[in-house]
Order: C-alpha cells, then structure tokens, then sequence
C-alpha cells in the first residue's frame, strides 16, 4: 500500500508541477503596458520667396535681392542655384540666418560654370530656399529666376530679377 500512495503522491505532486505556471512559464504570459509618451511627426513649411531688382550704385553692378517668409522653427536656410536650361544645380549659400540674400554676379561667377553658362544663353538661374533645422528640412520655396540685368550689365556682372 505504501508503494501504491508513492505513485498516487508522486503523480499528484507530477500533475500539480504541470499546472502551477513556474516562474519560467510566468516570464513568458507576463504582461506590460507602453510607456506613455505621444508620437508625432512634424515638416517644415516652404519658405515663400520673393525678388527686388536692386539698380547699380555708384559703379556696383545691380544685382538681385531674394527675400523669405520666416519659417517657424527653422533655425537656418540654405539657398540653391538650378540652371533652367539643362536642371544643373549648386548650394549658393548653407547656413543662412537671416531672410534676405544679395544675388550678385561675382556669387554667380563663383558657382558652376553650367549656371553662369545659363546666363549667357539667355536662360535663367532659378533661386530656391530651404528651411532647415536640426532634424528637418522644408520642401524648396517657389523659385526666383535671375537673368542678365542687360548685355552691357551682365559683362560687369550685373543681374536682376526676371519679370
């Protein structure tokens, strides 16, 4: 009889193990919530441009002056050259703070001879702006296309805003 309450305890104690969660079974049925903290996204808005022809002064050449909109929590901009005729383009300037640029043809000169090229076809050079800041950058702004302020200005460097 003893033998037989052996078996009997032993597949009690057996079945009992088998339905009692062990601390291994308890890690994997355990549960928890997610920590509560909100997603989101966030964009830039496009700055929106506009262009001033600035008349030559005592013998500077004229030049173009882009102005932006402020963007809201941009902390710079970078403004960009594109060649109309052929879609080539160059970082004018990274970094910018404030929201105007003087556009001369001594910037122009200094950037990709395709852009200048552009000019002297009688294309144009389109002027963009993004904002940026340290995780996002806007879509480009509207573009402002440069052209020759006239032949005779555009051989002392002059520009102005295409009307």
């Amino acid at each position: 009889m003893s033998r037989r309450l052996a078996i009997v305890a032993l597949a009690a104690a057996l079945a009992l193990a088998l339905t009692v969660p062990t601390a291994a079974a308890a890690a994997w049925r355990a549960t928890t919530s997610a920590p509560a903290f909100s997603l989101s996204t966030s964009a830039l808005a496009a700055p929106v441009t506009t262009c001033t022809s600035k008349p030559a002064v005592l013998g500077v050449s004229s030049y173009a002056q882009i102005s932006w909109s402020p963007v809201t929590d941009a902390t710079s901009y970078t403004v960009t050259a594109t060649n109309s005729a052929n879609g080539a383009n160059q970082v004018v300037a990274t970094g910018v703070t404030a929201t105007t640029i003087d556009v001369t043809g001594s910037v122009l000169t200094s950037l990709l001879s395709s852009v200048v090229r552009a000019l002297l076809d009688d294309g144009s050079v389109v002027i963009t702006v993004t904002a940026v800041t340290r995780n996002w950058t806007s879509p480009p702004s509207n573009g402002q296309p440069i052209v020759l302020s006239s032949v005779v200005g555009g051989l002392l460097g002059g520009v102005k805003c295409q009307s």
